[in-house]
């Protein structure tokens, strides 16, 4: 009797550790976190020590092709997963350089103007219609007035990627160099939901150094994590076409064939994609 009591002790007590720890751990809010969100069992220097390798300026005299393309990445589809990252998504990252003044938030993808970072941390927020009641004994007596819905970086899902496919006639490569980075937001007002639009435009050489330090998850190895930067540049993602340099300055879909039609746009951004890759092939002889 004694050994089946003491038993049932210990039963309970690695229940209660089991379940406690659980809801202990979803609690743990990651954004306290620097690096990893994650206590090491030794010191990882290689993310927090990186120093960004400068992208080397061409001469105009090499560059005998050059086409401007904006591609969209979906961090919802699996290969981009990693951005979603719950404790250091990119979108969070990004936000709060931008709303703390770190980072430059360009009105345009021309970059010639900036937002400073009151006006930015209104972008994206809605003006929602309430009513407050002011009579205590009828809540029929009240004022209409509005309330600031303050814009949630949780909400971005899609990040726009400026950059030159570039045709280097003097070292024979032909590749792309990204310009800049655009977080997505959905426009919203007070009845209706509108169009897509980037948040702002961030020039990827002002934020390399900070990506360069900022860990991404490996879904193979834990002791071999990325770096946002590596990401980027190594052109880990997926990504679907929406812009490339044409005569009306316009939008895949923003195109006459393409309004109103996704089809007709992912077909468009499909054969964007498949123009580049037989300008690359025809460029060699086998």
């Amino acid at each position: 009797m004694f050994k089946l009591y003491i038993e049932k002790i210990v039963l309970c007590i690695c229940c209660f550790g089991l379940f406690g720890t659980s809801n202990i751990a979803a609690q743990v809010n990651y954004s306290e976190f620097i690096t990893s969100g994650e206590p090491d069992s030794y010191y990882k220097r290689k993310i927090r020590e990186n120093t960004p390798v400068a992208i080397p300026m061409k001469l105009e005299v090499d560059v005998k092709l050059s086409k401007r393309i904006i591609r969209c990445i979906d961090t919802r589809q699996k290969m981009n997963k990693q951005l979603e990252w719950p404790r250091l998504p990119l979108s969070r990252v990004l936000y709060e350089g931008l709303t703390s003044g770190g980072i430059r938030a360009y009105r345009s993808d021309s970059f010639a103007s900036v937002y400073n970072s009151i006006v930015f941390s209104l972008r994206g927020s809605i003006q929602v219609p309430v009513f407050i009641s002011t009579d205590p004994t009828d809540a029929s007596i009240g004022i209409d007035t509005f309330v600031t819905e303050i814009f949630n970086s949780d909400d971005i899902h899609k990040f726009w990627i400026m950059e030159d496919w570039i045709f280097d006639y003097k070292h024979s490569v032909f590749k792309p160099v990204i310009i800049g980075i655009a977080p997505v937001f959905k426009q919203k007002f007070s009845t209706f939901a509108g169009r897509e639009a980037p948040l702002c435009w961030i020039k990827m050489e002002e934020i390399r150094p900070m990506l360069m330090r900022i860990e991404m998850f490996n879904r193979y190895n834990d002791a071999a994590r990325l770096n946002y930067d590596d990401f980027f540049q190594m052109r880990i993602f997926d990504s679907y076409i929406v812009f490339q340099s044409n005569v009306y300055d316009s939008y895949v879909n923003q195109l006459t064939e393409n309004e109103n039609n996704g089809v007709n746009a992912l077909l468009a951004s499909d054969e964007i994609k498949n123009d580049l890759f037989i300008f690359e092939h025809d460029l060699w002889q086998y």
